[in-house]
């Protein structure tokens, strides 16, 4: 008997000593294989396909993903249906609490176009607004939008124009009014594609090609004067400037930062999200500072996107984006877009047009 209650302590203890510990903190990233197909369901008449993938939070229960340009078509078993059409430019989903989704984009579903169009320059080549960023306040949304136009017909044969300020009605998704910034075509600075707001002010980030590729970060602060941004000034590396010229560059920022990147607060720090601009692009990195100008600090590489037929299809990895509304436990949700040099694919596959999404740990970012 003694020899028995022996050997089922031991047993007990054993499996004590085997099990892992309930309070240890998951910190492994997590990939998502179901949020994109909840966004773009391949039938229903949505988008079910797309790049830019920048979210904001709507405070209604709603959240808005903005796609840089978008395919609309039925996508069964992968492949894109013949009949898709291809948008240049801006398309909108809104998704509820509930996964509902409402799809907002301009012409009809046979002659689909642009969400908020683009007067056209002066050629005979397109132009268009690729999404920045924004927020929300007291039913405004405050969007920028990058204004680009064709300049050739090979696929990178495009040029940025300008940075235009919108306001939407929240409710109703119409625009209000359009402002250009004119600080942008100024001193370079692509502004809009990261918002901040904080008590003090809005700070709209955006980033200025140095050299062969090489891209700082600059910063402008505005306020909210009767519902619309003014006021603004510019960081200069010490104070702020009313003259754009006298814009610096954000410190701490180590790596070349993407064209569009994703600033915002997490448990009381600024974290700024960036996939290497130059060297592996495959890699996500974050960095966080105590205040908005920075400095920044703590570079992590939070993740090495594994395409597994990144050179078979011709992929090209680019512009994570983070969307802290939704949590899953300790994670937060980021994304980054796919795409590929091999336009007969894009057509056909539609995994070649689609945002990847996955889970990362707070604490990794913040560690």
């Amino acid at each position: 008997m003694k020899k028995v209650i022996f050997y089922s302590l031991l047993g007990l203890l054993m499996s004590c000593q085997n099990r892992p510990q309930e309070n240890q903190e998951d910190l492994s990233v997590e990939f998502d294989s179901t949020f994109c197909s909840k966004l773009m369901p391949g039938l229903g008449g949505g988008i079910t396909g797309g790049d830019g993938c920048i979210s904001i939070d709507l405070k209604d229960g709603r959240s808005i993903f903005m796609w840089g340009d978008s395919f609309m078509g039925d996508v069964e078993n992968g492949i894109r249906s013949d009949s898709s059409k291809f948008i240049i430019g801006n398309t909108f989903t809104i998704i509820d609490k509930d996964g509902k989704l409402e799809t907002l984009y301009g012409g009809n579903l046979s002659n689909p176009s642009a969400f908020i169009p683009a007067e056209q320059v002066t050629g005979t080549y397109p132009a268009w607004y690729w999404p920045g960023n924004g927020f929300v306040e007291d039913g405004i949304l405050h969007l920028f939008m990058s204004k680009l136009h064709k300049t050739g017909n090979n696929t990178f044969d495009f040029e940025y124009l300008a940075c235009d300020y919108f306001r939407l009605d929240v409710k109703t998704m119409k625009v209000i009014d359009k402002t250009n910034f004119k600080a942008a075509n100024e001193n370079g600075v692509h502004y809009g594609h990261a918002i901040l707001p904080c008590q003090d002010g809005i700070y709209i980030y955006g980033t200025k090609v140095e050299g062969f590729g090489v891209a700082d970060v600059h910063i402008a602060k505005a306020q909210l004067v009767d519902g619309k941004l003014a006021d603004f000034v510019y960081w200069d590396g010490a104070q702020w400037q009313s003259d754009p010229l006298k814009s610096r560059k954000l410190i701490g920022l180590d790596k070349s930062i993407s064209e569009q990147f994703d600033v915002f607060p997490l448990d009381g720090k600024i974290v700024l999200l960036s996939q290497d601009r130059l060297e592996d692009v495959r890699k996500i990195y974050s960095y966080v500072a105590d205040k908005p100008i920075g400095p920044f600090r703590n570079e992590q590489l939070l993740y090495t996107a594994d395409e597994p037929d990144q050179k078979t299809d011709s992929m090209i990895i680019y512009n994570a984006m983070a969307h802290p509304q939704y949590k899953k436990g300790n994670k937060i949700l980021v994304s980054y877009n796919v795409n590929t040099h091999d336009l007969d694919k894009v057509f056909k596959k539609a995994s070649l047009y689609r945002p990847r999404f996955i889970w990362v740990p707070v604490k990794k970012i913040l560690e």
